[in-house]
């Protein structure tokens, strides 16, 4: 069995509690030193000490997992309800590769599983949702015109230098954002666009044209035939990642995320792009010596459908039915055009901070509705304090609103906003 450490958790614990080192090692039975050692890496966590933990403070063992073995057990869970958490992460780390085998059982059964979008979010979240070829190729990009003013005069020029692509601005009123014709090298933009939304999409032409052959690349694993479909979503989602990356380049946004402690809004405004677009780019900044918080984002509409997410780290997000309505992202479409802040905690004792704002398209005409979702974008909770969204609030873990993956895998009893009875395990609401 391969060691597992388990500082960071153990921190979260320790801090959330209240307790210095030194007390939380009286109530486990060990020394400090060893629990120092335990908090920072340099020793494994082991069975005897797990128990411990666990009966202590009375969280599920999958809480002291990491995170791609924590998003394998919360998934056994969802296919396997019935069965305790702590028998499905001794499962998960002792058959690594079979606990994969048995997830994959329902597409092996029926075809219908299949499904090109959850393969191509599977491969955002194999990556941690950072792709360094696409993101430095796009900084490169970017540098041709360092600054906001003339930038898309600027990066026009070098598609039509580089790769001999002339853009075309307004072309037209309605429509897709942009088209391309190969034939006549043409890159055509819709009239209405903002100075952003342009650069992105000029961005997102240069990607497929000059960096094919890499998107290509990390499509390779998908095969052919039936798997065209997640190919054709693919090749979207990782231009659109190209053009995020160009549009708001990794130094300067870090730098910007920094230095504002995340503030959404201040961040937008320096590069002229809208809270959801900066969101989704935040979430993608795991660069390997220069990361910035892991965080988990995620798109919904007012009926709990998720239309967007992506995780660097592990949230369980659920697989089927809908999410949980006492979860932040619903509160935001109560309160518009302002940031909605929760500290949650999950039925296996993980809290987090969320930040969630409804967002709006644009106005289509009189009497037509307009699209609306809810973003959220969430930290674990040892990340908080590096959010201003901290300021102010409770983060301790007893202070926290329950929250779940949705009714149906939920093993919250007590909860009042059940919609219907669980299959797994039950927890106090």
């Amino acid at each position: 069995m391969t060691r597992h450490y388990a500082g960071a958790q153990i921190h979260t614990l320790r801090t959330g509690q209240g307790l210095t080192q030194g007390e939380m090692a009286r109530k486990l039975g060990i020394s400090t030193s060893y629990l120092n050692q335990l908090e920072n890496d340099q020793r494994p966590l082991t069975v005897t000490v797990l128990l411990q933990l666990t009966r202590v403070f009375g969280v599920d063992a999958s809480f002291f997992s990491p995170d791609a073995q924590h998003r394998t057990v919360r998934e056994l869970a969802d296919l396997l309800p019935g069965i305790d958490d702590a028998e499905l992460t001794d499962f998960a780390v002792r058959f690594p590769d079979v606990a994969k085998h048995v997830l994959e059982i329902p597409t092996l059964i029926d075809a219908s599983f299949a499904n090109p979008h959850i393969t191509i979010r599977d491969l955002f979240q194999a990556h941690g949702n950072y792709f360094d070829d696409l993101d430095t190729a796009a900084e490169r990009f970017a540098s041709h015109a360092p600054s906001r003013q003339l930038r898309l005069t600027k990066l026009a020029a070098v598609v039509d230098r580089e790769r001999g692509f002339h853009v075309r601005f307004n072309q037209y009123d309605t429509g897709p954002r942009s088209t391309v014709d190969l034939k006549a090298r043409e890159i055509r933009l819709r009239s209405g666009l903002t100075e952003a939304q342009q650069c992105f999409e000029l961005s997102y032409h240069y990607g497929l044209i000059a960096h094919g052959a890499e998107i290509d690349g990390h499509l390779a694993g998908l095969g052919s035939g039936g798997d065209q479909r997640a190919r054709e979503l693919g090749r979207h989602g990782l231009a659109q990642y190209f053009a995020a990356a160009a549009t708001m380049p990794y130094r300067d946004i870090l730098a910007a995320a920094e230095e504002t402690r995340y503030d959404i809004d201040v961040i937008a405004a320096r590069f002229g792009t809208g809270f959801e677009s900066t969101c989704q780019r935040l979430g993608t900044l795991q660069r390997p010596g220069e990361r910035a918080a892991p965080f988990f984002f995620v798109r919904t509409d007012r009926a709990g459908n998720i239309s967007k997410r992506q995780t660097s780290t592990s949230f369980h997000f659920a697989q089927r039915g809908g999410t949980c309505p006492l979860w932040v992202v619903h509160r935001a479409f109560e309160t518009p055009n302002r940031v909605t802040r929760q500290v949650s905690v999950m039925p296996d004792g993980r809290a987090y901070l969320w930040v969630a704002r409804m967002v709006q398209g644009p106005a289509v005409g009189f009497g037509a509705p307009r699209q609306e979702h809810a973003v959220a974008l969430g930290c674990d909770i040892a990340h908080a304090d590096r959010l201003i969204y901290a300021d102010g609030l409770d983060l301790s873990p007893q202070s926290a609103t329950p929250i779940g993956p949705g009714c149906e895998t939920c093993p919250r009893t007590a909860c009042p906003q059940r919609a219907f009875p669980a299959a797994s395990p039950t927890h106090p609401g």
